[in-house]
């Protein structure tokens, strides 16, 4: 065989469940190049271990960047392509690759990329477990189990820690999605701050990514800088060593609750539009909150003029459901 490439463009969480199973494609063919194309910077979550090379593309790549990427794969000349995305822009990257053999999703039109598709008998399963059974489909099974990121030792976050000496336990928030309708609303992360503080007298840490700095520094001025610390400017890998070393994580369906998760910190997740079975951290260490009496949950929705399923998860109830969990004084 002379390679093989997959092909998962986004997002970051897609990314962090799909690295058990490049870990077993590693470690049964451990002679083979393996490759991931991804969107920007998605591929610096990959473990270097695993000896993957990665290709990214920009999310709104034209048709030149398109084009010198296609001329950069059929150099390459890989034996087999695994189109774990499988829409209309990475179909036509599948089928101008070179790659001999291809493997996508059974959709539609985009099946004729192909030359075998894989139609998943439950299209909800858990990602990592959905692209275990999408390669084990294609003759290439394999024992697959938690990501076990573990992320080297950041000297920014080395440094943050040494300056700020937060107290412990040290719980952060991440107060930002990737679209409204999943999004916990400001003033309930306010809140919530000003609970954990009034009841553990700790320090609540803020988490940020790119252009979200504002919406970060709008919080800590609402619940009191005295009760809070700002994330420093960090890249993917320090994030994640960062998100390593806290207690507790509270977060909505983001990439950073996988990435919370693939490094074991206990993770709360905030849940609503989107579906829980497929994404939500497993595990006795992570919990998973919603509202149950909400009939539209999961409805996929990235605009909703209500927003009955967020709003409906007061500060107060999650407050109660962590110290409970994690039993907390």
């Amino acid at each position: 065989m002379s390679g093989i490439l997959i092909i998962r463009l986004k997002g970051l969480g897609d990314i962090v469940h799909l690295i058990p199973s490049l870990r077993m494609l590693r470690q049964k063919y451990s002679d083979l190049p393996l490759a991931l194309l991804c969107q920007k910077p998605f591929g610096q979550i990959i473990p270097p271990e695993l000896n993957v090379t990665v290709f990214e593309i920009a999310p709104h790549a034209g048709v030149v960047e398109t084009f010198r990427l296609l001329r950069l794969l059929r150099r390459e000349k890989f034996e087999y392509l695994f189109d774990l995305f499988a829409n209309s822009r990475t179909a036509v990257i599948s089928l101008l690759s070179g790659a001999r053999q291809r493997f996508g999703f059974d959709y539609r039109v985009r099946r004729h990329a192909y030359h075998q598709t894989f139609s998943p008998p439950d299209p909800n399963l858990h990602l990592m477990s959905l692209f275990a059974r999408f390669f084990s489909n294609f003759g290439f099974a394999g024992e697959i189990s938690h990501p076990q990121l573990k992320p080297p030792e950041s000297k920014v976050v080395n440094d943050f820690f040494a300056a700020e000496l937060p107290d412990r336990p040290l719980l952060a928030i991440n107060p930002h999605t990737t679209y409204p309708s999943k999004a916990w609303p400001e003033e309930y992360f306010v809140e919530f701050i000003k609970l954990w503080f009034g009841s553990t007298e700790k320090k609540v840490l803020v988490t940020w990514g790119p252009g979200e700095i504002e919406a970060a520094k709008r919080i800590i001025d609402a619940a009191g800088k005295e009760k809070c610390l700002l994330q420093p400017p960090v890249k993917i890998m320090e994030f994640a060593d960062l998100l390593k070393r806290l207690d507790f994580f509270l977060t909505g369906d983001t990439g950073p609750m996988n990435i919370a998760w693939a490094v074991d910190t206990p993770t709360i997740a905030l849940f609503g539009p989107t579906t829980r079975k497929a994404v939500a951290p497993s595990g006795d260490r992570h919990m998973t909150l919603f509202n149950p009496q909400v009939e539209c949950l999961q409805c996929h929705l990235e605009q909703c003029s209500h927003k009955t399923c967020m709003y409906s998860m007061k500060p107060e109830w999650v407050f109660k459901q962590i110290k409970s969990k994690y039993n907390l004084k």
